[in-house]
């Protein structure tokens, strides 16, 4: 491969950020926001080589997804976090970053179809995909007892992979 750019590179500036950093210490499914954003970036650097998607904006969009605190929530609690984190964290990831429009479109998409924006670009579906299928992972290895859901959860990701790819391959209008 012609010009390979490793996960560390990509990952460097955005882990060297001080703001960035403070996600460090935040909880999120059992974990802290780092591990998970980190977790879903390795998955996203992956599918998004193999499909020859830009990888670099969909890594860089994948660990910048949940770039947040919860102070920043104010009195927004429950599912409306949901709905509204994802731009929260393309605010912050634009005042530290250059964010191209691939990247912008996938933080503020990939809490889609709870969110009202729709992923445009297929570097948007893989972290949507990806987000969800290791959302739920987490959740049943820390918070849930994990031998009791793991059929559900082998199926739940299952389900993600398959919609995923269908997304994936079909022709982009």
């Amino acid at each position: 491969m012609k010009n390979e750019v490793s996960f560390e590179y990509i990952a460097k500036d955005i882990l060297e950020n001080k703001k960035f950093q403070k996600i460090s210490t935040e909880s999120h499914h059992g974990i802290t926001r780092m591990e998970h954003s980190l977790r879903v970036a390795r998955f996203v650097y992956k599918i998004a080589k193999k499909l020859n998607l830009d990888y670099v904006s969909a890594t860089r969009a994948a660990i910048l997804h949940d770039f947040f605190t919860n102070k920043e929530f104010g009195s927004h609690h429950g599912l409306i976090q949901g709905v509204v984190h994802p731009d929260i964290a393309l605010s912050n990831a634009k005042g530290e970053f250059d964010i191209n429009d691939i990247e912008a479109n996938a933080i503020e998409a990939h809490m889609f179809p709870l969110s009202k924006v729709v992923p445009k670009y297929r570097e948007s579906w893989v972290l949507t995909a990806v987000d969800k299928g290791v959302a739920i992972y987490e959740q049943a290895l820390y918070k849930f007892n994990y031998k009791k859901v793991t059929s559900k959860i082998n199926y739940s990701i299952s389900l993600i992979g398959i919609l995923a790819f269908n997304i994936l391959t079909m022709e982009h209008k």
